[in-house]
């Protein structure tokens, strides 16, 4: 009898790893399909007036800064979503509300009283955490390397004029 628990607790387990690890998976190809449509939108490799030569307090710098943002924000949004409807679908949280509300503070790694999800399901919701802090990351390295080319840009190019130390 104890054989056939630790047997049904192991493939609970390898059941939760494993949908963890596609949706990870899942997560990781929306956000790189995510990423290369916003590289290819703001910097087409045929057009000589990239993006990249925009001063950033400009009215298109800022423009293309908020729909950086914007966009950011969607592709987070979906692989949130994406998290919800598997635990709607294995019925690992009551209703669309609360699926929603785990999954949004499981991503962002708030943190959230676990009490109402299924016991069977508790191990992606922190699985998901490690999922939203890799994403999350991804997107701050991306939104602080496209920014630092504009401003890279015109240092190099000697539009901008740095003042040292020892000017001041």
């Amino acid at each position: 009898m104890v054989d056939q628990l630790a047997d049904a607790a192991y493939y609970q387990l390898g059941k939760e790893l494993l949908a963890a690890t596609l949706l990870a998976t899942v997560c990781i190809v929306i956000h790189g399909l995510g990423l290369a449509f916003i590289t290819k939108l703001i910097r087409p490799s045929d057009d000589p007036n990239r993006v990249t030569h925009l001063p950033p307090v400009s009215i298109h710098g800022i423009l293309i800064t908020i729909m950086l943002v914007l966009t950011l924000f969607v592709i987070h949004g979906v692989e949130i979503w994406l998290f919800a409807l598997f635990y709607l679908f294995v019925d690992a949280l009551p209703d669309l509300s609360s699926a929603l509300y785990f999954s949004i503070i499981s991503y962002s790694t708030v943190g959230y009283n676990d009490a109402l999800i299924d016991p069977m399901w508790r191990n992606v919701g922190a699985l998901e955490s490690i999922s939203g802090v890799i994403m999350l990351g991804w997107s701050t390295a991306y939104f602080v390397r496209i920014l630092g080319h504009i401003d890279y840009k015109r240092v190099r190019f000697g539009r901008r004029r740095s003042r040292s130390v020892d000017e001041t």
